[in-house]
């Protein structure tokens, strides 16, 4: 771990300010601006920043701080706000957790949901049965160790096929702020909880239908 120094001021302005814009495209709380301004400035003191953009650093300590207070704002929104891409914010914001040593609540999935639901559009019934599927899945054990917003996005992929709603993977996954990766290994886990069903569902369209609905996007509004 890096030992602590005196930051440059001017760097840590320029951060600080950057930092500020991107909370207010947010709309962030004060105080869980101000804990990525301390967050930020504590890293820019280890020497974190050394090499890396300021607003690699700037954005990374406001989506710590957003993880810290549980403020339900995504990893992508707060790339779409800072303009640092998805895969680059999440290697800095991992790098500040295990260098400064942060505290990260553990996020439960159900939590996730509302917040990925209402990004997707979807309809009430389609969250709820998600919420049904999210339970069943923390019955059968294969929730621990599981992203949460991965897995809230799949269960709602999976409760929009059972509803013919064809919310497309990509779209889950930008909803939630993951890769499409994710959201595709945790559905091929949940279908098998709900498989009858599913079967069911699909049975009864032809494939052309089926390749149609499938390749049809549900629009997904990230904040800016």
């Amino acid at each position: 771990m890096l030992s602590a120094q005196q930051p440059d001021r001017a760097e840590v302005g320029i951060a600080l300010g950057e930092l500020s814009q991107f909370s207010e495209k947010l709309s962030i709380p004060v105080a869980v601006t101000d804990e990525a301004a301390r967050i930020c400035k504590k890293s820019m003191g280890r020497g974190l920043a050394r090499g890396r953009p300021l607003s690699r650093v700037a954005a990374a300590s406001l989506y710590a701080a957003c993880r810290e207070r549980e403020v339900p704002a995504t990893l992508a929104d707060v790339s779409a706000a800072s303009g640092v891409g998805r895969k680059v914010l999440a290697g800095c914001y991992r790098m500040l957790v295990t260098e400064l040593d942060l505290k990260i609540p553990v996020a439960d999935p159900a939590e996730c949901l509302a917040e990925v639901a209402s990004r997707t559009r979807v309809s009430p019934k389609v969250e709820a049965d998600a919420r049904e599927i999210l339970s069943k899945a923390e019955k059968a054990g294969i929730t621990a160790g599981v992203n949460p917003a991965g897995l809230a996005a799949s269960a709602l992929y999976l409760a929009a096929l059972l509803n013919a709603c064809y919310l497309t993977q990509a779209g889950a996954a930008e909803a939630a702020g993951v890769k499409e990766v994710t959201v595709r290994n945790q559905f091929k886990r949940l279908r098998k909880l709900v498989k009858a069903r599913l079967e069911g569902t699909t049975r009864k369209k032809s494939p052309r239908r089926l390749e149609l609905e499938a390749a049809r996007s549900v629009r997904v509004e990230v904040p800016t």
